[in-house]
């Protein structure tokens, strides 16, 4: 069955219509502009030769039809291909959310970040649950809290995690302070929480180390100290595992020769 004729102005709509569906082929896929003037120039080819119009038109528009759906099935496949990678990407980001969400967050101010929050939390709990218990756990062995890296553990951890008067420890107080400017330096903000996650990474990491030897040397501790000194490890290195702070140790200086 022959297509039936077109109108005049149906046409100069279908020519319109064709044109438009170039354009928008060669501005969505990124397709050279040579395309849509190759149908300007079979148009004009088609009417000097006298060809019929209205099939030359639907032709046209099948073939234009054609190339949009060739693009739209390649991108279909290759979102399909991309889904599984970016599906395990939110399954680690949501797993490692979870591991996080134990530690109670901190509310330091609006914006500050989710796991700068929950990693003074953590730090809070060492310090309010562990640490006097440590102390004591500590006291007959050469790491006692009187110890020169007892006391710089301790400090470290004050300045990292004990809150003043406004409730921000000290290391925290210029991150809040950017927070609560306007304009907002968001890469400064950026460089200071990066910089405290990498502070209570060093100190984490230099506690464990401590407390790993303790253990090592001192194998008679009497039961509640061992006791003390086991748990206060396990929960040191399940923060340091949670927040992925294993690799993140203090350089050691080599010795000048």
């Amino acid at each position: 069955m022959l297509p039936r004729k077109l109108t005049p102005g149906e046409i100069t709509a279908t020519v319109e219509k064709i044109r438009r569906k170039y354009q928008e082929y060669v501005t969505r896929y990124y397709k050279p502009q040579s395309l849509r003037r190759a149908f300007e120039e079979r148009y004009l080819h088609a009417l000097r030769s006298s060809v019929d119009i209205s099939s030359f038109l639907l032709a046209e528009i099948a073939a234009i039809d054609e190339l949009v759906k060739r693009e739209e099935d390649r991108a279909a496949a290759e979102a399909k291909q991309q889904a599984p990678a970016e599906s395990v990407a939110e399954k680690v980001l949501e797993e490692n959310r979870q591991r996080i969400e134990k530690y109670d967050p901190v509310d330091l101010a609006p914006d500050a970040g989710e796991e700068l929050r929950h990693l003074l939390g953590a730090l809070r709990l060492l310090a309010d649950e562990h640490w006097p218990a440590l102390s004591s756990a500590l006291r007959e062995t050469a790491s006692n809290m009187n110890s020169l890296e007892m006391l710089a553990l301790d400090s470290q951890l004050r300045y990292l995690a004990a809150p003043e008067r406004d409730g921000v420890p000290p290391w925290l107080s210029r991150y809040v302070a950017l927070l609560r400017r306007f304009p907002r330096n968001y890469g400064l903000i950026d460089r200071e929480e990066k910089e405290y996650i990498l502070q209570a990474a060093f100190f984490l990491n230099d506690l464990f180390s401590v407390l790993e030897r303790v253990r090592r040397v001192y194998g008679g501790l009497a039961e509640p100290a061992r006791k003390s000194l086991e748990e206060a490890m396990a929960f040191v290195w399940g923060v340091i595992g949670d927040f992925r702070l294993k690799d993140l140790r203090r350089q050691k200086r080599t010795p000048e020769p």
